[in-house]
């Protein structure tokens, strides 16, 4: 049972407090009682000894009882304090960069939820930290390789060991323009967090229309790659509260995705199912699977399943962030699921009013 530390404070305070008046009231009484014994008669000059002696006991009861309450209540507050001492102490490792440090969790109150909190915040900044340093690695490897190449012929062209034939200048078009598609990823990353970042007003917006017309602008690829495919909508418009603009880049986002990870002559498939309050949008693509400890991980930035891929084939990674992103501010959740062959992007999003 959670015991809330204004509780445990609150108790510290009352025993200290029952003790100190414990002490004193029974030293008066016991005093008291013996006096009132002897002194059966209470004439002035007995009363006067009678006061006299209830300050001296009330003053030696004191000195005892008072030290020894303040005693315990140190005793108390420094298991109190202890584990908040040591937790500013991880605090400047991490602020440090040491993000593999970890809170002791001893009790099951609000020091215990701050050491949970404290853990779950050094594991997310551990995996981030992990992710930067796999996306500096990447991006020098995708620098170097075309940028390698096109000095290599550039090298090659000014010794005369190659003429300026069209073929030669193809291959470092070639290469430029995977230095332009890079380049572009983390533009597009950086204009996708400013824009989640500031405050844009929603409004009902018709997801099965946006879904429909964004699968529209990805025909020619499909059919490029010879891709089937297929939706199961609603007749009817189904509305949610969203800003258009992050709606329409959900879709892109997925159908990027499905068509980046769908092999030549397989499908990918929309479907959208409504009840009172939600809507559940799922775009599934065959030809791929995904091992269960890689798909919770889907979403986090600059991911990728299959780290050798380059990011001209396999994107930057952070697609499915923005779509995560944006459907969480919106109020809804994203998940994946992966099976007999395909692999499927859930969302749920809360249902808005219908505009009339």
């Amino acid at each position: 049972m959670k015991i809330k530390l204004i509780y445990k404070l609150l108790a510290l305070n009352a025993l200290v407090l029952i003790l100190l008046a414990a002490g004193i009231s029974i030293g008066f009484s016991q005093y008291t009682l013996q006096l009132i014994e002897e002194n059966r008669l209470m004439v002035y000059q007995n009363f006067l000894m009678f006061r006299s002696a209830t300050e001296r006991y009330f003053l030696y009861t004191s000195l005892v009882i008072v030290p020894f309450s303040i005693g315990i209540n140190w005793l108390f507050t420094r298991s109190i304090v202890r584990p908040l001492s040591g937790m500013r102490k991880l605090t400047e490792r991490v602020a440090s960069g040491d993000y593999t440090v970890r809170a002791e969790i001893r009790s099951n109150d609000e020091i215990g939820d701050l050491a949970r909190s404290f853990n779950q915040m050094g594991k997310q900044l551990e995996r981030i930290e992990q992710l930067r340093r796999s996306l500096v690695a990447d991006v020098a490897h995708e620098l170097r390789n075309p940028l390698s190449t096109v000095r290599g012929y550039m090298e090659a062209m000014k010794d005369g060991v190659l003429s300026a034939k069209p073929e030669t200048l193809d291959k470092c078009y070639h290469e430029v323009e995977r230095l332009v598609f890079l380049v572009e990823d983390i533009h597009r990353l950086a204009v996708a967090e400013s824009d989640l970042k500031a405050i844009i007003p929603s409004s009902p917006v018709d997801l099965r229309s946006v879904a429909q017309e964004a699968a529209s602008r990805y025909m020619p690829k499909w059919e490029e790659k010879a891709i089937v495919f297929q939706e199961d909508v609603p007749s009817a418009p189904v509305c949610v509260m969203i800003d258009k603009v992050h709606a329409v880049r959900v879709f892109e986002n997925l159908f990027d995705n499905a068509m980046r990870y769908t092999p030549n002559g397989h499908s990918v498939r929309l479907s959208m199912q409504a009840n009172a309050k939600m809507l559940r949008v799922e775009v599934t693509n065959t030809g791929a699977e995904i091992a269960p400890e890689h798909l919770t991980l889907l979403f986090e930035r600059f991911y990728r399943v299959d780290p050798s891929r380059s990011r001209a084939y396999g994107g930057a990674g952070i697609g499915l962030t923005i779509v995560r992103d944006i459907v969480e501010r919106a109020g809804g959740r994203v998940w994946a699921t992966s099976g007999n062959g395909s692999v499927t992007i859930h969302a749920e999003l809360p249902l808005g009013q219908t505009p009339g």
